[in-house]
């Protein structure tokens, strides 16, 4: 197991008009640090348990696992629970100025997690908007002057993504149609 987060590359910063892009990249940047780390996000931070040795004196419907006390905790069990404060720095420090404010009383990687999540995607209405707006240029979409096949591919590309994110798959007649409308007639 990797120990050292101290050599770790700096995680992009958070931009709200690369939003999806940012997301993708902190996955990527939490989950090569420790497979662990991307669990800590998701689910919380992790509590090492044990037997709870005095259950049978506690009366009807004892805990049978309980926190393990952090003086008992192993090097490897520390490094484990400790996940959560890595993932809370990596967050904070992909944060500028403005953003970092909003997140400052959350008290787990989670929380921030999920309140940049919210500042990202919007709300449902903010959401439905972007879609719209994405299928629009989708159904608008086609060469410009003076662009190679290869940067219209790239541009066709980032707005499929772009839709993806929000939810919606075109379809592939949809996109071969879209494809053959968007080049110019010869």
């Amino acid at each position: 197991m990797e120990h050292d987060h101290g050599h770790r590359s700096k995680p992009r910063v958070f931009s709200l008009s690369k939003f999806d892009d940012w997301r993708v990249r902190m996955y990527a940047h939490l989950s090569a640090i420790q497979d662990e780390m991307w669990d800590v996000i998701i689910d919380g931070p992790i509590t090492v348990m044990m037997v709870n040795a005095n259950a049978a004196a506690q009366g009807a419907d004892p805990e049978q696992l309980i926190p393990k006390p952090k003086e008992q905790l192993t090097t490897e069990e520390r490094t484990q629970a400790n996940l959560d404060n890595v993932a809370r720095d990596i967050l904070y420090k992909s944060l500028d100025e403005s953003l970092f404010p909003r997140v400052r009383k959350c008290t787990t990687a989670w929380d921030i997690w999920n309140t940049l999540m919210e500042i990202g995607e919007g709300d449902e209405q903010e959401k439905e908007n972007k879609l719209t707006m994405a299928m629009k240029r989708f159904g608008d979409f086609k060469m410009t002057p003076n662009e190679t096949i290869s940067q219209m591919e790239i541009r066709f590309t980032k707005l499929l993504g772009e839709i993806s994110d929000l939810g919606k798959e075109p379809t592939i007649k949809e996109i071969n149609l879209k494809i053959l409308r968007g080049l110019p007639k010869s």
